[in-house]
């Protein structure tokens, strides 16, 4: 099924994955990274990463020595895993370029015990690359689109995760479930965390934002 919301064309397919046909290139650069670092995103942000970090930990179900966050923005979560658990050895790769003390380009990466995309997912133009990840776990984080539940006019007008060309795919659960299955990924751990700092009123107590964790099938 094919339809338009805000001038944009959108697939949903038979898994229920909604995906922008004509995207065009979104400029992800510092001034994008900054965007973290105003008043709007430090509010709760400590709480956040630390429901983060604690999530990661319990998701993996065994010590974690090494870990791998995939669009890490400002390095809020690489850092606060430097202070909540020092001793699991940190990398970071972001597409933004902002360079970290800790961070390396995916292709140095031999291995890592978690790799995460703290809403990254949805930004990404081809995930194939996630089908030959070395990792055994994938703990992610992605908008809840209620468009099977609320409708077209709910997603085009009221949709508050609805970027076009920046956030280039829409799930709930069990598409995410579906788009993870195609890449060899089994649903492992399933979390609404984040809506404990991440609260949108205009939902009316539905979930805001899903938190997934993955295993290889």
């Amino acid at each position: 099924m094919i339809i338009v919301a805000k001038g944009y064309k959108y697939e949903v397919d038979n898994y229920g994955i909604i995906t922008q046909l004509d995207a065009r290139p979104y400029p992800y650069d510092e001034n994008y990274a900054a965007i973290y670092d105003g008043e709007k995103y430090r509010a709760d942000n400590e709480k956040l990463m630390r429901y983060r970090v604690g999530w990661m930990l319990g998701a993996h179900r065994r010590p974690v020595k090494s870990m791998l966050d995939v669009g890490y923005g400002n390095g809020a979560f690489l850092n606060q895993i430097a202070l909540d658990a020092p001793k699991i050895h940190r990398m970071g790769y972001d597409v933004t370029g902002v360079p970290l003390d800790h961070s390396h380009k995916m292709p140095d990466l031999k291995n890592a015990d978690v790799t995460t995309f703290w809403d990254v997912i949805e930004h990404i133009p081809n995930p194939d690359f996630l089908r030959e990840l070395r990792t055994e776990t994938i703990c992610i984080s992605v908008p809840y689109c209620h468009f099977h539940d609320l409708g077209p006019d709910w997603f085009e007008n009221h949709y508050h995760h609805l970027k076009p060309n920046e956030h280039l795919r829409h799930f709930n659960p069990w598409s995410l479930v579906a788009f993870m299955n195609n890449l060899g990924w089994q649903l492992s751990a399933e979390s609404d965390h984040e809506d404990y700092v991440r609260i949108r009123p205009e939902l009316n107590g539905l979930q805001n934002i899903i938190a997934m964790a993955f295993k290889r099938r």
